[in-house]
């Protein structure tokens, strides 16, 4: 854990008239898209960097750096506030329960608790299709890739539809016991048709060709976000429709799924194994409600205790830290071509610059390895100091590793059953 109680400020924050439900930014430009619990949708362009300036005339930002005309897009506290609200309308019925621009970042996608999914033009914020009658019930979960925009329900059903059309294209029942949290693609881990998704205790792994291949043991513990993390110079031939070439310059820097828990714990998931997590690293006491994707082989994280983190994945060891605040904790988070973190919770989206910020850490990984023979174990070099230093605690952990999977799993529950203060699922009531 982080062990410097200073945290830096976020370059720019952005104040909204309700409840945040959902964010997605683009894949190559500076905007972001902001989906309210009135079903309002938003679409912002910031600065990529300090240096960059707009001339828009809409711009919601003066000189002075604040404005707020009533219905959102306040810009406040940062070192550059040049944000201008691109668009905002009235998108859902009820909450909007999420957004997603496609893989190209061509449109922009949205669903909301009326069950209706719509595609618009990021630029404009005009609707271009919709579907409102195949969706089987409220919508939990969205993503979209190059081909097919994927809906999860609250009743644990997986639906595609086709990008062109908006047509379903094929939907899967029952694959939780309860709602699924997040979806998952592997088009860059496997093939263009697999992927996963969370929901309850389990990983489900799914052949958009053939359905559900399998699902993980119940892990005793709420999944509650999952992300796909690569490592450095991982190389992708979407041509072929899956892995061509991996170069992996360390033997220990396997493609890692990471799933954020209930109890404040993340799980990795590693060589093509969706039965069971192979190792684990305790990241809060309160629950992990959002990861995204960060370069290099690290992920973001952020919690009910309302912090961001910078995760390191292979040392599986939380290297930053960002104070995002509010009584909600984070929503969500993402990450832009820049580097640059964004975060939602409450009624506020925050723009961190993470790479301006030195990497500080107490040495304690917090960590162990579920299977004891892992290539992917924390770096045990002599120059690791952190490593170095917590090696009889290391020891330990796998002695207790070879202890059965019910003991383990019983040390898991404990841990739920104690922490009273992280929500293992979400409560959607009154916003409809």
């Amino acid at each position: 854990m982080v062990s410097e109680v200073r945290r830096p400020r976020p370059k720019t924050t952005i104040s909204f008239p309700s409840t945040i439900f959902g964010v997605a930014v683009h894949p190559s430009k500076p905007i972001v898209a902001t989906g309210l619990s009135t079903g309002h949708v938003f679409m912002h362009r910031y600065a990529a960097d300090e240096n960059d300036s707009y001339n828009e005339k809409d711009s919601d930002v003066s000189s002075g750096g604040e404005v707020d005309d009533g219905t959102g897009g306040k810009v406040t506290d940062g070192e550059f506030t040049e944000v201008d609200r691109l668009w905002r309308t009235r998108r859902h019925k009820g909450s909007c329960r999420g957004v997603a621009f496609d893989e190209e970042g061509a449109y922009l996608y949205s669903v909301g608790t009326d069950s209706v999914i719509k595609q618009a033009s990021p630029e404009t914020g005009k609707v271009i299709a919709k579907n409102s009658h195949d969706v089987d019930s409220i919508p939990s979960a969205l993503t979209a890739t190059t081909t097919h925009v994927l809906v999860g329900t609250e009743k644990a059903t997986l639906h595609g539809f086709d990008k062109r059309t908006m047509k379903p294209a094929y939907s899967f029942a029952d694959l939780h016991e309860d709602y699924i949290t997040s979806i998952s693609h592997l088009a860059q881990y496997q093939n263009t048709y697999h992927l996963i998704t969370t929901g309850s205790t389990t990983v489900t792994r799914i052949d958009i060709r053939k359905g559900k291949l399998s699902t993980s043991e119940d892990q005793e513990d709420e999944i509650l976000c999952s992300c796909i993390s690569y490592p450095p110079n991982f190389e992708y031939n979407p041509n072929e429709g899956r892995v061509s070439n991996v170069v992996v310059p360390e033997k220990r820097a396997p493609v890692t799924a990471v799933m954020g828990m209930a109890t404040g714990v993340l799980t990795f998931w590693m060589k093509d194994n969706w039965e069971d997590q192979q190792a684990r690293a305790i990241l809060s006491d309160e629950s992990v409600d959002c990861i995204a994707e960060y370069p290099d082989q690290r992920i973001i994280a952020g919690g009910a205790d309302g912090l961001v983190r910078l995760v390191d994945v292979r040392r599986r060891k939380a290297v930053k830290e960002f104070e995002h605040g509010g009584e909600d904790g984070v929503a969500a988070v993402a990450t832009d071509s820049w580097g640059r973190v964004i975060s939602a919770g409450g009624e506020v989206v925050r723009i961190w610059s993470v790479e301006d910020e030195p990497e500080e850490v107490n040495g304690r990984s917090d960590s162990y390895d579920s299977d004891a023979d892992s290539d992917a174990d924390s770096d045990k070099s002599g120059n690791d100091d952190d490593a170095s230093d917590y090696s009889d605690e290391n020891q330990k952990n796998k002695k207790k590793r070879k202890k059965t999977k019910k003991r383990k799993r019983g040390n898991a529950k404990n841990r739920l059953a104690m922490n009273a203060k992280g929500p293992a699922k979400p409560n959607f009531s009154g916003l409809d």
